[in-house]
């Protein structure tokens, strides 16, 4: 299964790589939202500071699900998903790579470039550690949700505002609990063991919907 997973991601990261970009979506409209945000909110330091940690994690959330209304739809449409099954290889690892490269290649680079947001947006030093890792905590949990959702909407036309409508709810609650892991400024808090709890289990539940779902399509 493990030769499988890697299959997936070798394969989607050459296409990425020649995809034209399509991918670094997500980064920039991270960049943008960051820098739109701080011009919005003006030289006033101490609100820049207070609201920071909400902004980037907004901005985070939302670039995270750009790129999910083609995740699957692809590889369903042209058939792929379909010799993956006849050949005998496994669904799960099929929705287990492409749950990874997602990752690595959409929000790898939002995670990378969050900590010069956040000074960008006045907020204190204190504040980078605790923001790094409520990102690399809950940042699984924003995929994994959007994931889902894309599988569930794979089969049908024009399925990007679908997505986000059914990821959308799910959504709030890593938002809450990682911003409020940042504002507390520590890296042990309750906030962020909650947000550690949604991850786990959307990293349980979220692949066996995915799969499932994937089958009905197939069928």
């Amino acid at each position: 299964m493990i030769r499988e997973v890697t299959q997936i991601i070798v394969r989607d990261l050459n296409i990425a790589r020649y995809s034209g970009g399509s991918w670094s979506q997500g980064a920039i409209f991270f960049v943008l939202f960051t820098l739109l945000a701080a011009f919005a909110l003006g030289p006033e330091q101490a609100a820049r500071a207070n609201m920071a940690p909400a902004l980037i994690w907004l901005a985070a959330t939302l670039s995270s699900q750009l790129a999910l209304g083609h995740m699957f739809t692809g590889d369903l449409g042209n058939g792929m998903l379909d010799c993956w099954k006849t050949s005998n290889r496994h669904i799960s690892s099929f929705v287990i790579g492409k749950f990874i490269t997602h990752w690595a290649l959409v929000f790898g680079p939002i995670l990378l470039m969050a900590p010069l947001g956040a000074l960008m947006l006045g907020a204190p030093v204190s504040t980078l550690a605790p923001l790094l890792v409520s990102l690399l905590i809950g940042g699984p949990a924003l995929i994994l949700f959007g994931g889902m959702a894309a599988a569930l909407t794979a089969n049908t036309k024009g399925n990007g505002l679908l997505v986000v409508l059914l990821s959308g709810p799910l959504l709030a609650s890593p938002l809450i609990f990682g911003v409020g892991a940042v504002q507390a400024e520590l890296i042990n808090t309750i906030d962020l063991k909650i947000l550690g709890a949604i991850s786990l289990a959307a990293s349980v539940l979220c692949p066996i919907i995915s799969i499932a779902a994937l089958k009905v399509h197939l069928e």
